[in-house]
């Protein structure tokens, strides 16, 4: 197996509030790609929607405490719809883009 040089910063995380919605754009909040996602839907009683890089891509559902990957592309936007049961949380991997220096915002605490 070939060894990919590719420098990739800390995963970040993002919790999804029950009930709401969320847009997350990685170049705005993270400075980069993500390149691998894990959805955690952390409700115990029902589904939540997903879609990544815009509109024109299909919901896609996730069961009740169930968990989804996206692996091998590139992820600009991630539309997260947690259900009113419980939070929703995504891990990603962000490739950084080069020219920045940092993976976190200044004005994130």
């Amino acid at each position: 197996m070939r060894q990919i040089d590719t420098p990739l910063a800390s995963p970040v995380r993002v919790s999804v509030p029950a009930g709401t919605q969320r847009i997350i754009s990685f170049p705005n909040e993270f400075f980069g790609t993500a390149v691998a996602i894990q959805i955690v839907n952390d409700s115990g009683v029902g589904n939540m929607t997903y879609r990544y890089n815009g509109e024109s891509t299909p919901l896609f559902n996730i069961p009740a405490s169930s968990i989804r990957t996206i692996d091998n592309t590139i992820v600009q936007l991630l539309e997260i719809n947690a259900n009113a049961g419980g939070t929703a949380t995504v891990e990603a991997q962000i490739v950084l883009d080069p020219r920045t220096k940092s993976a976190i915002p200044e004005n994130l605490v």
